[in-house]
């Protein structure tokens, strides 16, 4: 993936070099369209279809949506709070150059192309792939635990940075158990896309600044009335999950 991703990158760097994009602009179209590239020539070897591999399950698609989406709301700005605190914690450990971070937050100022391609590309594109593709594979192999953990780590490892490996390893786990037992990835997708609208409109709250120091600001910035009402609607959101989650369990005969 990462060699598909590398070779897209570059011929589209070279087709559109006058177009004004710039670095990173070329490496997440790159990364997207490698993720797709790689994930319909693996369903193609399966012989899998987009239907089959987007919902697997046999509950309907707007029960699914209308189950998991209000606890996956309620979860989100929890989410949100732990991604400013690891970030800060992994940049405390690593502090990194600002200058590494420029080109990383350009396309959060204006560029609404890229914010789509972040918001809503992208988590359909990477869920197809790390769950839709990698972890159903895991999972014919392996027991429930290591197939999930694993293709958590693998999801992490994809970043291909240290401040973001913690949150998608820890993110990975949620979404492995949601695909696990739902066997659907639009709850999947749908918190993949909770998660990076919201840090993209915190990159906008920051004049679009999203580098672990500006996230160590904002995490400061946090009153203490936002912290607490962001970790008392994950309380319920976090049951919500729970119980739907725990009803699905028996429908699946793997070990843990």
């Amino acid at each position: 993936m990462f060699f598909v991703e590398m070779v897209t990158t570059s011929v589209l760097k070279a087709m559109l070099a006058s177009s004004g994009l710039q670095l990173y602009h070329f490496a997440s179209i790159g990364r997207v369209l490698s993720c797709g590239i790689v994930f319909t020539v693996l369903l193609n070897r399966l012989g899998v279809g987009y239907r089959g591999l987007i919902h697997e399950s046999s509950a309907s698609l707007c029960a699914t949506l209308g189950l998991y989406g209000v606890p996956i709301l309620l979860i989100t700005p929890a989410l949100l709070l732990a991604n400013c605190a690891l970030m800060w914690l992994v940049d405390s450990a690593f502090p990194s150059p600002s200058a590494e971070w420029t080109v990383y937050n350009s396309p959060l100022v204006g560029r609404f192309g890229v914010v789509a391609l972040v918001c809503i590309i992208a988590p359909v594109v990477e869920e197809m792939l790390f769950r839709g593709v990698m972890l159903r594979s895991f999972l014919q192999q392996y027991p429930r635990g290591v197939a999930i953990v694993h293709s958590a780590g693998v999801f992490g490892m994809a970043h291909m940075n240290v401040y973001q490996f913690m949150l998608a390893f820890l993110l990975g786990l949620l979404l492995g158990k949601l695909y696990e037992r739902t066997r659907s990835l639009l709850p999947c997708i749908l918190l993949h896309a909770c998660l990076n609208t919201s840090v993209t409109i915190m990159g906008f709250m920051h004049a679009g600044d999203a580098s672990p120091a500006s996230l160590r600001t904002l995490l400061s910035q946090w009153s203490p009335d936002a912290a607490v009402l962001a970790l008392v609607l994950a309380v319920p959101g976090l049951w919500m999950l729970y119980r739907l989650l725990a009803v699905n369990r028996n429908t699946r005969t793997q070990p843990d």
